[in-house]
């Protein structure tokens, strides 16, 4: 009797402990997915599944269940990444469409992560030198950081927000990461036992596109989409710096140098491949330890101008460890730059625009011609495509306005256009550009809609370069 008491109490410690390895069951989205921030269809979207991603799944409850990372032993609520009907959930793989979200990063400096997207939030952690997370889902100057194991793109699922001003891509010759001991204290982990063999993380989870930096040694057509037979959008030069990755079909998607975000929402366009790799060479130092702010350079009299690369505007966030900004060295003629990196054998550095050197030479705005939402407007183009499967009906619109839009305006206004143009299983992407925007460049605001709501919005701040809101 004595032996069976201890006997009874171990395996009643072990059943205890063991189901904080395994709750709820494994679980694939037989489709693109939407994940919400409660369990009703009219709350807010905060994420996506992409068709056949592993997921845990626990509390059902009214037809919806709380959506939990694969490896996840917790399951309580501060753990959930956001809530899925369950009868979009299988438990067999079907379909299954991988799709990659948000990009690998680092940074050179010690950074704070906050709760709010403001300077304003509660300091939830901090970021050592070096530091590798993911970043995803911008708004204005901040951007939402992520632990580098997760695999669900949700906004839930983040650990808070930063400048994204202070990241820089992990490339090749990126500074290694920090030892464990160095970065942000993981939590506590529940007591060790038994657990089954986990499953080879690497079949569950798509692997991340390899980008690189290219410098042009000759021109290389930008189209709309991946085929010739697409709207040419621009024509890289030589001495132009640009990121490439994406591959499909022969061809590369063309991001700006120093964007940070590289989805193929935010892409320039597209160019052929084998063009890149004949026409370019790699950039070697664009992985510079302060990161600046691109801006289309412009002609005077017919001679382009340029300066010389200098330091963003010192932001408050954080205050203490900002080094001050070098001051800007003489105008100098793209020429002469492009000369000085093909002699030195390295790219050419991103550049800051002296706007006022310029003012007057801009090309003029479009002029507008339709009204929505107490704005008057322009579109410059419609298109229909497929992103990873999916129909997408984009809306390139010019907003003619003198004041800045609000987070709010901007999407009464994008609304309104897509309740023009919805479409029953098609997705709406409407791409705002202001007075003042080169509108063959970068999108100031992108709005998302599926074919019943809005699922996504975020503004890019740095487009606003040499404009009078900038």
């Amino acid at each position: 009797m004595r032996r069976i008491i201890p006997l009874f109490s171990a395996l009643l410690l072990l059943l205890t402990a063991s189901g904080a390895f395994a709750f709820g069951k494994i679980m694939y989205s037989d489709r693109p997915l939407n994940l919400r921030e409660t369990r009703s269809a009219s709350s807010e979207w905060v994420g996506s599944l992409y068709a056949g991603q592993k997921v845990r799944v626990a509390h059902e409850k009214d037809g919806w269940v709380a959506v939990y990372e694969p490896d996840a032993t917790d399951d309580s609520k501060a753990n959930v990444v956001g809530y899925s009907n369950a009868r979009y959930l299988v438990d067999k793989r079907g379909r299954y469409e991988p799709e990659t979200w948000g990009e690998l990063v680092y940074t050179p400096r010690k950074l704070n992560v906050r709760n709010l997207p403001s300077t304003k939030g509660r300091k939830v952690d901090t970021l050592e030198p070096g530091q590798r997370v993911i970043v995803d889902f911008p708004e204005d100057d901040w951007i939402r950081v992520f632990k580098p194991g997760v695999t669900i793109r949700s906004r839930m699922n983040g650990i808070g927000y930063s400048f994204a001003k202070y990241f820089q891509p992990v490339t090749d010759d990126a500074p290694a990461a920090p030892p464990v001991s160095e970065q942000a204290a993981p939590a506590p982990a529940p007591a060790p036992a038994p657990a089954p063999p986990p499953e080879p993380a690497k079949a569950e989870t798509p692997r991340r596109p390899e980008f690189r930096r290219v410098v042009m040694a000759d021109e290389v057509n930008v189209h709309q989409s991946r085929t010739t037979s697409s709207p040419l959008v621009r024509t890289l030069h030589p001495g132009d710096v640009v990121q490439v990755g994406l591959v499909g079909n022969g061809w590369l998607a063309v991001f700006a140098a120093n964007d940070v975000i590289r989805s193929e929402s935010s892409s320039l366009g597209y160019s052929l491949q084998n063009l890149i790799d004949e026409k370019s060479k790699p950039a070697e130092d664009l992985a510079a330890p302060r990161p600046v702010v691109a801006a289309p350079a412009a002609s005077v009299g017919g001679a382009s101008v340029v300066t010389r690369p200098v330091a963003p505007p010192a932001a408050s966030e954080p205050k203490a460890s900002t080094p001050p900004a070098p001051p800007a060295e003489p105008v100098v003629s793209a020429e002469e730059l492009k000369a000085e990196a093909v002699k030195s054998g390295s790219e050419q550095q991103t550049m800051v625009i002296d706007r006022t050197a310029f003012a007057d030479a801009k090309r003029p705005d479009p002029a507008p011609d339709q009204n929505a939402h107490g704005y008057q407007f322009r579109y410059l183009e419609k298109s229909e495509t497929r992103e990873y499967g999916e129909p997408w009906i984009t809306l390139k619109v010019f907003l003619a306005t003198t004041k800045l839009p609000t987070r709010e305006q901007l999407k009464d206004f994008a609304t309104s256009l897509w309740k023009d143009h919805k479409r029953v299983t098609k997705n709406v992407a409407v791409l705002v550009y202001l007075p003042g925007m080169n509108t063959e460049d970068l999108a100031w605001g992108m709005v998302k809609f599926d074919d019943r709501e809005m699922l996504e919005l975020w503004t890019r701040r740095a487009a606003l370069l040499g404009t009078k809101f900038l």
